[in-house]
Formats: C-alpha cells, structure tokens, sequence
C-alpha cells in the first residue's frame, strides 16, 4: 500500500527540498521573503483577511498575498510531517472561509449593500474541511427575501451583483495570481437560476425535483461566509430532504444506480495504468467518497449519527453502526490520506486543479520525490495496490443489488453534477456517440425534472436504473446519436413517465424493442408519445384484440373513443410488424385496409343510430364505397380515406337529402375527429359529384347521370379503384355496374389527352421530393397507376372493376391489353415501390429524401426487397422507375413534351 513520507522534519528545509521538484512551490520561496515559521506565516495569511473585511487594504492585492503565505506555510507543514491530511485539508478550507467572507464583506462594501439575509454555503470538499491544495472551492450562495435589504435595483438583482464582484475578488487573475477558482453550478437548477439564489426558490427546488445526488451533495453543506443565522436556518429546513426517514425500493435503486454508475466494469490495465486519475479514476478517492455518501443517504434518515459531513468520521460512523467493517474502514481510510496526500503533490508542481499523474515518467518521478519515494517502479506499484483495494471494496458495496441489475455498458455513466465526467464521455464514444456532451447535458436536464416524464421522484429515480441499459440499445442501432434524439422526442411528449419507465425497468425486451423502433420511426415516436399506453400491446398475451363490440344506447362520442382506441393498438402492432419484418408489406397493406374497411363499417353504423335516434329511421338505401388506396385495398400508415356515400331514396320519403346529409356529417366526424383517443383518419369526398361544391351524400340517380354525361376523365379514373366498404348489397351491386358501364364509354384519344396533360400538370405543380418521393417521381407509383387506369379507360373491350392494382394488372395482361413483358415491368415495379412505401410511411409522415434516411431505415428497406445492400437498392429503384418511365411514354406519351404516345 501507499505510505507517503516527510521529505524533512524541518520545516524550511522540507520546503527548499520540494522546490526542487515543484516549479510552483520555487516561484513561492522567491516571491516570499520573510523566513517566518509556517505557523506565523499562516497567521499573517489570515490577518490580511481580516484587513480586508476591515476595509483597511486594496481586496485583490491583499488576498492574493495572503493566499501565498498560506500556501507556502500549509505546504511547509504538510511535507515536513508537521500536519497530517486531515490537519492539511482543515488548514487550506479555514482559509478558504476567512477569503470568501473578506470577499463577500468586500463586495458589500463596494456596493454600499447590508449583509443580513445573504449567506454562502459551502458544499463539496468545502462544506467537509476536506478541500485540496489547488481546490476550486464549491459555493452556492443564498438570500433570505425576507431579511435581504436589496435597495431600488431589487433583491436578485443587487444579490447577483454582489456575488459576482465576490468572485471576481477571489478568481480574477492579476500580476499576483488567483486566490480561489470558484464554481456556483452546484446550486438550484443552475442553468436558469441567478447567481443567488432566494431561499424560498431554492426550497421549492428541492422539494418538488431535488435529486438524490444534490441529498449527497448537501450532506457536506455548512455555512462559509454571511450571515450565519440566516444560513443556518436554510440548511436545517433542508433536513427533510437531505436525510429521509423512510426509503421506497426505487430511492434506494436509484442511490444504488448513482454508485454503479461509476467504473461498472474496470479492467487490470485501467487500475494499473500509472498515469491514474486519483480522483475520478478506477479505485479512486471518488469511489472512498461514494462508498460512504451513499450509505449516509439511506441509512442517514433513521441513523441521526451518520449525519456528519467528513469523508472519515462517516466511515467510522458506518463502523459503529455495523453496516461496515473496522478492517474494510481501516483500509479505505489509509487509502483515502495516501491518494488525497499524492493529490497535494501533484497540484503542488504548477498550481493546477489536475488529479492525474503525469503520463511521462520524468514528470512522474517529480510527485514520487514529493512523497517522498526514490523508487518510481515501486511508487507506481504502490499506487496501483491501493488504487486496487479501493475498487474492490466499491464493488463490494451493494454487490447482491449490482448481480441483479448487471449493467449493459462497461465504463463510467455519470450524470450528476454539473460538470462532463471525462470517463463518462469516452464511454459514450464508444457507444458510438458523436456528440457525447450533449447527450450527458439532456439527461440532466431530464434529471432536474424539465420534461413531464421526470417531474417526480419516482420518474427520476426509474430513469436512473434504466439509463445504463437504454444507452447501450442506443448504441447498437449504429446511430447512437439520432436513436438519442428520437427516444427524446418520444421521452419529452410523455405526460407521465412513471408508467411507461416502470414498464422498460422491468421488461428489458422491451426498452431494445422500444429504441430499435424509434430509430426506425420517427413518426412512431410522436404517436407513442401521445399514447404511450400502446406500449402494452407489445407484451400482451395476444397479437390482435378482436374487433369492439358496440352496445345499444353507448352513446356517439363514447363508441368514438371506444374504436379509436381498439383502431389505435391494431395500427401499431401492424406498423411495428412491418418494421421489424414479421409481416411483408403486401399484408401490411392488406391489414391496413382490412382496418379501415372495419373502422368506416363500425362507424356508418354508429352514425346510422345516433341519426335515427335524433331524426327517425333512414328515408332508403345508403352505401359507402371506398376510392384510391382504400378502395384499392392498398392502405398504409397514415393514409387518407377517399369515400363517397351513395343513398337511394325510399318511395314516397320526404327530407331524404337532409336525413342522408346529417348521416354522412356523423359519418366524417366519427371518422376524422379528434377526442381524448385520437382520431382515425383524415376523410377526404372531394371525389363526389360536383366535387366540394356538391352534396356530402349523393343520391345513386345523381351519381350515374353524373358519370354519364358530365364526369372528366380524371373521375373516371377515380371510379377504376371503387370497391363497397359499407351499406346495402343491392345499392352496392348497383353502384359497381354504373361505375364498369362509366369507364368503358368514352373516346379513347380524348381520355389519353387529358392523362397527359394531367401529369404534366403533376410535373409542373407537384413535383418529387426527390428519388425517394416514391409517389410522384417520374417513374413512380403516381405513374403506375396512371398507366393502369389509362389501358383500362383506353381499352376497346368489357372489363369488370378490379380495383385492386395487382388484380387489375393481371386482368390487363389476361385479356391481351398488356404484352407479358409490359406487364412485368409494372407487375415488378408496384412490388418494389409498394414494399419501400409501406416501410417508408411507417417510418416517416409525407415524402422522404435520402437524408431522412437513417441506417437503421436503410437497412430494413434492404430486407423489405431483397436487396444486399443501399446502394444495390439504389440503383434498381432508378432502373425500375426508368422502366415505367419507357412504358409510360409509349402508352401515354412524354409528360416532357407535346407527343401523344399509341393508345391501346
């Protein structure tokens, strides 16, 4: 183990010895001339402060001075022996107090401000006695609004003056140096609070979101400088949170978490790496720190005597109360004097807040000489020997807790703090985070309950237990940085994460299936985050529920809710099914509008009785047919329903057209309405008769004297693809045979005309997003389906309606209207583009370009065709679209030019 040694029993010859290895410690012997005892030197240090908060001394020049005679005198004492660690640390922090409150008295002054109600609290080493030799000092400063006399600028205002020319007092640089770099980032919610900060803010702070890392902060907290009164009665209104009588499991999980945050998994190299981190590092006097911090927060509630604030007397309070043993609190305290004794040394060489030792072995063998060792092997053997012990106890603690939720990640996670703990963002590198600091800035931002997920405890605490493991499958999705981002946009539209957390807490299965998905899906991140109820029906016993049952008398808006949320689970296990490849994309389409055909069938007849309740039974016949996809059978994620409703009056009704109006009003709210579940689709009629100026419902005489006379080729186009959704058989086996009677009339270099000149309008008016605008790029499914219904519209012999593209294809090439070749290429192109759209609209809402594309989309676009790799892919979708391209041309005509291409 490590024994670190006096270099003299002289004071001043200790000293002179030290110099020698430490630049800095030469550069205070010369610039101090009076050889006074270290103890008269100390003296002099501190009545330069007490000068200072006399107003009788310049404060910069004066504390600065004084910091030099207090360095030089504390590093006399410590390298000749003549204090020990403890002593050492004591003697730098006493300082630290009297130069804060000769700064803090200083700055009042300047500012002509009183000083009652204004307090600094010291936290960290500070708050122990236990600082380092080149220590920032930790601070949070506080005012009691009450009692603070701020004058006409306010009371944060003229605080944060206050505190600021404080700091400037003791961490500006001039000729003669720093007295102490000071950090405030340890107050309340740093990012946005002041630099002082009112008590009653910080209160309601820390008892809505303080997190159990600040309870171990604050176990060191003690008054520095200001008014102590006031201070005091802050710090003991914080007891209640600080020290906890009763613990839930998942305070004490978290407490664990924070512990095996650090250094899960270390290997022999790391502990034996002679350039060590002292401090943070494997075997650290971090982990000596933890070990008892984090007993003191579970046991501290029940136990008022491991209520002290130093690092040793709460290891020998956790021996008295038998949670530890003598031989292990021995151990760990020699450990703890030794590194903490090393630490000095090394910030003894240039004054520089560093904990590591240096990586070259002549710079090395300088804090060797200072601890007094000849001997860097054995110097380096003897840090690594301790280093060791140190970590083997760390992982001791909590070991049944650390087997049963082993950690995925091998390294440092740590997000407490303030600061980016260095391990910390190598271990995210290595995850595959490019932009690891702004990852650890998110989760604390999570962490200070700033997104409604973590606004309790319970959420904070359950999102601690999972981050090791949610992080890790972020990694491995090979886009660890965009998985971040995706899970964010999910995680921060939660309402409440306690539910959705527990959930991947206990089922891990789940938490990688989550992520895989989000770095799919976006568009599946903004749906989960409005229902992240829909979680469950991943780890439900069954993959489909039935189909709601709707009682009679279940009023309108209650059916609403009751479908949208049956439509809501079956969508998502469809689209999760697509993702993940457990279904094609043929019977992803297939259960789409298998979905939809059962959403319009269960709304109609809701809209059927809610207006037979309100205006008697229905005058005739109603029917709704379906167009585009739905008709199509060829629905995907987030498709539009075309729809029309066809009536037929019964004999002698009167109001027919207003009954079948308010049906079909009920029918498209029932459908496209938003309540508390959500709404199922956007409806779109704007393929009735007369378009939107006509009625919503059209009677069937309307209807076929509409298509006979007036329609435009484009609405025959639309009646290609109708099929019955709904309604009245016979109405139904009515409206089929208007519709095949409709589009085999009509002249057929007309209708080829206006296809033409209506792509090229498309061309003009909507273009592509670009390639993978799968839609309307040239050679895409725009076109696909404008080659079918041309042959069907254009062709001189009778056809039954096949609305289906598959099955009007095969009709096509059956009845010699396609060549077998020409019906290839089409046949094989709507496979394609159908596979890649459906992976793509459940990925994504609208038209995509490449960027959107992550790797982990490519990939599965890849398995949904067939193809080894994105590039492979690439290049037959281009070769693809430039064959329908060809067939469009020669069908139809260029939609570049004025050309007419041969009709069939």
């Amino acid at each position: 183990m490590l024994q670190v040694s006096a270099l003299s029993s002289d004071p001043q010859a200790a000293i002179e010895i030290a110099a020698q290895h430490a630049p800095y410690l030469s550069s205070l012997v010369k610039r101090t001339t009076q050889a006074d005892a270290p103890e008269s030197l100390l003296q002099e240090a501190h009545a330069l402060c007490d000068a200072v908060i006399l107003g009788e001394t310049d404060p910069k020049s004066a504390l600065r001075q004084a910091k030099l005679r207090a360095h030089l005198a504390i590093t006399a004492m410590d390298v000749s022996g003549h204090s020990s660690v403890p002593e050492t640390t004591e003697m730098i922090t006493r300082f630290a107090d009297a130069a804060t409150t000769a700064a803090l008295c200083a700055a009042r002054r300047d500012l002509d401000a009183e000083g009652a109600g204004l307090f600094i609290v010291a936290l960290g080493k500070m708050g122990a006695f236990e600082l380092n030799y080149s220590s920032d000092i930790d601070i949070a400063a506080f005012y009691d609004p009450d009692l603070f006399q701020a004058g006409p600028r306010g009371l944060d205002d003229t605080a944060v003056r206050i505190i600021r020319r404080m700091i400037g007092y003791l961490s500006d640089r001039t000729p003669d140096g720093y007295v102490f770099r000071t950090d405030l980032r340890l107050r309340p919610d740093p990012s946005s609070t002041p630099l002082a900060v009112s008590t009653r803010r910080a209160a309601l702070y820390y008892e809505s979101v303080g997190q159990n890392w600040e309870r171990m902060v604050w176990i060191k907290g003690r008054i520095a400088a200001g008014d102590h009164a006031a201070g005091e009665r802050f710090v003991s209104a914080l007891d209640p949170f600080i020290w906890r009588r009763h613990l839930d499991y998942w305070a004490i999980a978290d407490v664990h978490a924070i512990k095996n945050m650090i250094n899960s998994k270390v290997g022999e190299i790391s502990l034996s790496d002679p350039a060590a981190d002292l401090k943070l590092g494997p075997g650290g006097i971090r982990e000596i720190e933890f070990f008892v911090q984090t007993q003191q927060i579970i046991f501290g509630g029940r136990h008022p005597d491991l209520r002290v604030r130093g690092t040793l007397e709460g290891l020998q309070r956790l021996v008295a109360l038998g949670t530890v043993t003598s031989e292990t609190a021995r151990e760990l305290s020699e450990a703890y004097l030794a590194l903490r004794a090393v630490e000095h040394r090394i910030q003894m060489i240039d004054d520089e807040q560093t904990h590591t030792l240096p990586d070259f072995d002549a710079k090395r063998e300088h804090v060797a000489a200072l601890c007094g060792y000849n001997d860097l092997q054995q110097f380096d053997a003897d840090i690594a020997a301790t280093r060791r012990c140190v970590n083997a106890h760390f992982h001791a603690l909590f070991a049944d807790e650390a087997r049963r939720h082993a950690k995925a990640v091998e390294g440092n996670l740590v997000f407490t703090g303030v600061d980016d703990d260095p391990a910390t963002i190598e271990t995210l590198r290595h995850l595959g985070f490019k932009a690891p600091s702004e990852t650890i800035e998110r989760v604390r931002h999570w962490h200070r309950g700033r997104t409604p997920a973590t606004r309790t405890t319970r959420g904070r605490e359950l999102l601690t237990a999972i981050l090791p493991d949610l992080l890790a499958a972020m990694g491995r999705t090979g886009e660890a940085d965009e998985a971040f981002r995706r899970f964010s946009r999910f995680f921060e539209g939660l309402r409440s994460g306690v539910q959705v957390l527990a959930m991947l807490v206990a089922n891990t299965d789940l938490m990688e299936d989550l992520v895989t998905t989000l770095a799919l899906a976006p568009r599946i991140a903004d749906i989960l985050a409005r229902r992240p109820g829909l979680l469950e029906a991943l780890v439900s016993t069954g993959d489909r529920k039935p189909e709601p049952t709707l009682t009679p008398g279940m009023d309108f808006e209650t059916l609403m809710n009751t479908v949208r949320h049956w439509h809501g689970e079956r969508a998502f296990l469809t689209g999760h099914q697509l993702l993940h490849g457990q279904i094609h994309a043929v019977d992803a389409a297939a259960d789409w509008s298998a979905l939809a055909d059962t959403s319009v069938e269960l709304m109609a007849a809701a809209a059927e009785a809610e207006t037979q309740r309100r205006f008697g039974p229905a005058p005739g016949q109603w029917l709704v047919v379906g167009l585009g996809k739905l008709g199509g059978r060829e629905m995907t994620a987030g498709s539009d329903l075309d729809i029309l409703v066809i009536y037929e009056p019964a004999p002698g009704a009167e109001n027919v057209q207003a009954w079948f109006t308010r049906f079909t009003q009920r029918l498209i709210a029932g459908l496209s309405a938003e309540t508390a579940e959500g709404f199922l689709y956007e409806v779109d009629m704007r393929l009735r008769p007369s378009g939107r100026a006509g009625p919503v419902a059209t009677s069937i005489k309307a209807f076929e004297s509409y298509h006979g006379r007036d329609a435009w080729t484009w609405e025959h186009m639309a009646l290609t693809r109708l099929r019955s959704i709904s309604g009245s058989s016979e109405l139904a086996a009515r409206v089929t045979a208007i519709a095949e009677q409709a589009i085999q009339v009509g002249d057929a270099g007309t209708r080829t005309d206006d296809i033409l000149e209506m792509r090229k309008r498309l061309f003009r008016d909507k273009p592509a997003a670009g390639d993978w605008d799968l839609k309307m790029r040239a050679g895409g499914l725009i076109d696909i389906e404008f080659i079918t219904q041309h042959a069907i519209l254009t062709a001189q012999i009778a056809q039954s309606l096949c609305p289906e593209l598959r099955a009007a294809h095969q009709q096509l090439r059956d009845s010699g209207v396609w060549t077998a070749d020409e019906y290839d290429v089409i046949a094989q192109a709507f496979s394609l583009l159908q596979s890649l759209q459906q992976v793509q609209r459940v990925a994504h809402a609208g038209a995509m370009v490449e960027a959107d594309l992550s790797i982990a989309l490519k990939d599965r676009l890849c398995r949904a065709t067939g193809c080894d790799g994105f590039d492979a892919l690439s290049e037959r979708l281009k070769q693809t679209c430039q064959d329908v391209s060809a067939v469009f041309c020669k069908k139809i005509g260029n939609p570049a030019t004025e050309t007419r291409g041969s009709s069939v």
